[in-house]
């Protein structure tokens, strides 16, 4: 679930947001070492599909909810690198669009989905 804002002190969202400036700039240069750019199209499709599966909610106990993210499948297909960025764009259009997590909490969300979920994803199936 999206981390909404006000949940997080605004010290707390400025350090996750600062924290993923690298982590994004590290996977532009490696989306643009290892993928051409017919790959680019994938790529949105692949932030299509991140956004759609994120908007079908589950109801869990304690009153919240979950859903995927669709992080693995593009980790897989199009690797990690490449799905931080199509998972980054997925949360950065509902945040602003369908306020869908929070604008100031951005960064916690694309640090624990774009990021560490595509990383660990990678990780467990290379086992």
């Amino acid at each position: 679930m999206h981390i909404p804002d006000g949940y997080l002190s605004p010290q707390t969202c400025a350090v996750m947001g600062a924290a993923m400036v690298p982590v994004l700039y590290k996977s532009v240069k490696e989306v643009n070492k290892e993928l051409d750019k017919k790959d680019i199209p994938t790529m949105a499709i692949g932030s299509a599909f991140s956004f759609t599966v994120m908007m079908f909610n589950v109801p869990i106990p304690g009153g919240t909810t979950a859903h995927a993210i669709g992080s693995t499948l593009l980790a897989i297909v199009l690797g990690p690198w490449a799905a931080v960025i199509s998972v980054t764009v997925a949360l950065i259009i509902q945040a602003l669009l369908f306020g869908d997590g929070g604008v100031l909490a951005l960064g916690a969300n694309t640090f624990n989905m774009a990021f560490l979920a595509p990383s660990l994803d990678t990780e467990f199936t290379s086992l």
